[in-house]
């Protein structure tokens, strides 16, 4: 979407500029998610050449800190699930508390992958004229549409 609409919108900001947010937000988000692998593969691979080199101190202390950041993840996040909880079903939901951890952790990970994973095949569907991420609706079966097949809606 990004690289097949955005330019459209960008050419005239002030007549789409309710879609302008969330083309920086997207393409934030890109940017964000491959910088987030980079810096995984980076941090995998300095641990391993401390473990390697029996470097045990920075290999602890890059532990700690990375044990830290995602404390703070983890907290950041479940005080904003304890405020949505009471702000939509007056905390009703929070009986999942307990899993919302996970979900952080898990949710981001599978979802900056899917971004980094995908993005070079994406772009290479575009430059071939392809409409890639683009949603298309599947042909509907009689059975879903309750009409005989070839008849139009408009008949």
């Amino acid at each position: 979407m990004l690289l097949t609409k955005s330019f459209s919108i960008l050419r005239h900001p002030i007549k789409h500029f309710s879609m302008v947010p969330s083309i920086i937000d997207y393409g934030l988000s890109i940017i964000w998610s491959l910088f987030y692998w980079m810096s995984m593969v980076t941090f995998v691979v300095l641990q391993m050449g401390y473990l390697i080199n029996h470097d045990w101190h920075r290999l602890l202390s890059n532990l700690s800190f990375s044990g830290i950041f995602i404390t703070i993840e983890i907290l950041v996040g479940l005080i904003q699930l304890v405020q949505a909880s009471y702000f939509n079903d007056g905390g009703r939901s929070l009986k999942y508390i307990a899993f919302a951890p996970w979900y952080i952790l898990i949710y981001w990970m599978v979802n900056t992958y899917t971004v980094a994973v995908e993005i070079v095949p994406t772009i290479r569907q575009i430059i071939r004229g392809k409409d890639a991420g683009v949603w298309k609706s599947p042909k509907r079966s009689t059975e879903v549409t309750g009409k005989p097949e070839g008849k139009d809606s408009n008949e």
